[in-house]
């Protein structure tokens, strides 16, 4: 950790996440460094012909492991159960626990999008509705009330994540959910940031969570930008790769914590990293992703005009990659007209695309690889496509050389977030 005087640094203390890949960010860092895809078939829906999916899942995820006090479980569904599993982790790494900090100084802001109910909750209720498989919409609301738990909508609720970590921890200073979809994450993290620059808050958590893999929404919408492929499910995302095809749907959960540096001294925190300068542009066009390299090179462009770094400070960027044919040549060209040769990796790869779930825990990737000294390479990918112009971190894990890294995501409408971090 190189030093540094300015007190009011926002630095990160902790972090945590259960991913497809491992249920622990050591778990998780060793699927990548091992060049390993959690990416497989996603089991059929019994009663539904024709549809074959792949996805990254989260398996073996026990929310009793992971939830305290355990009566709150029924109240969560399971991307909150998800979130409050990563942040308990992340907090437990920082040394955080309700009553360490100043309870209106301690505040939370998470990532949030349309939960879509689990098809187990209304199977019975919309059974009961229907006949021959045609649902009878004049019985819905008589039996809907009668059978529906009274809480079902509060167990879903977007904001409900950072409510539940903030009761756990006592935070009664800002909370906030961020919804903007791919750069949700990203966002999130800045708005905590000035959170605490502005001196409403000395530590923040900051999570996500998110699942584009039940079949709720897999039923309702398959993304435009998904794989069809119906080969080996492992190999389905290969971003930046001549022989992509798409990306796939994942879910995952992760959580930092940031905290004024001079609060974490004071506690004698590990700080693991300083967020130096971040950027949240958007290039609106009429075209899906059409937008994406001009919002990618205007947000480089602010980073490097706000840290005053020039591009040998960077090691390497992060990028959201996620195997669709428009957005990876368009963010490829974006890094490369404003960075040159700087290596580039992408993990979706190995883990997917859970949109608003996607930026907190692939920032994670980089902050873990630069503390061991080596990056995570790409997973699948094998020979660079001539339409993406970068130098792509494949094959194996490439040696840290620099001091910091730069973390990118999108959305196909225009937005790009970034973040530099300094570890």
């Amino acid at each position: 950790m190189n030093s540094h005087d300015d007190a009011n640094d926002v630095v990160i203390t902790g972090y945590g996440l259960i991913n497809p890949l491992g249920h622990s960010p050591e778990l998780f860092y060793q699927g990548l460094a091992e060049n390993r895809s959690a990416v497989s078939w996603i089991d059929p829906l019994e009663g539904v012909d024709g549809q074959r999916w792949t996805g990254a899942l989260i398996r073996d995820f026990d929310p009793k492991l992971h939830v305290q006090p355990r009566k709150t479980i029924k109240v969560m569904c399971r991307e909150i159960q998800l979130a409050f599993a990563a942040s308990m982790q992340a907090c437990k790494m920082a040394n955080l626990s309700a009553g360490i900090v100043e309870p209106d100084k301690l505040g939370t802001v998470f990532t949030g999008e349309i939960i879509m109910s689990d098809i187990e909750d209304m199977l019975e209720t919309v059974q009961m509705c229907s006949k021959d498989a045609i649902m009878n919409h004049s019985l819905w609301g008589v039996t809907a009330m009668d059978q529906i738990h009274p809480l079902w909508m509060l167990k879903s609720l977007p904001n409900m994540a950072a409510c539940h970590v903030g009761i756990a921890l006592d935070a009664r200073g800002p909370n906030n959910t961020i919804t903007t979809e791919n750069t949700s994450g990203l966002v999130a993290t800045m708005e905590a940031m000035n959170v605490i620059r502005r001196g409403k808050a000395d530590v923040m958590i900051v999570g996500s969570s998110a699942s584009r893999t039940c079949f709720s929404r897999l039923l309702q919408r398959y993304e435009e930008d998904y794989s069809h492929s119906d080969q080996d499910p492992s190999a389905a995302c290969r971003p930046f790769d001549a022989r992509r095809a798409g990306a796939v749907p994942a879910e995952s959960s992760a959580s930092i914590v940031l905290e004024r540096r001079s609060h974490a001294v004071a506690r004698n925190a590990t700080i693991v990293g300083t967020i130096d300068a971040f950027a949240n542009v958007f290039c609106g066009a009429p075209k899906r992703w059409a937008g994406a390299q001009q919002a990618t090179e205007n947000a480089i462009q602010t980073i490097l005009g706000r840290s005053g770094l020039t591009v040998k400070s960077i090691d390497h960027v992060n990028s959201a990659a996620n195997g669709s044919i428009a957005f990876d040549s368009a963010q490829s060209h974006g890094i490369r007209n404003t960075l040159g040769q700087v290596p580039v990796v992408s993990y979706q790869g190995a883990i997917g695309d859970s949109i608003s779930g996607s930026g907190i825990i692939e920032l994670i990737a980089s902050l873990i690889g630069m503390q061991q000294g080596h990056i995570a390479p790409t997973v699948n990918h094998e020979r660079t496509a001539e339409d993406c112009p970068i130098e792509v971190i494949s094959g194996g894990p490439k040696p840290r050389t620099a001091s910091h890294f730069l973390k990118l995501s999108n959305t196909p409408h225009g937005h790009c977030a970034a973040v530099l971090v300094r570890c």
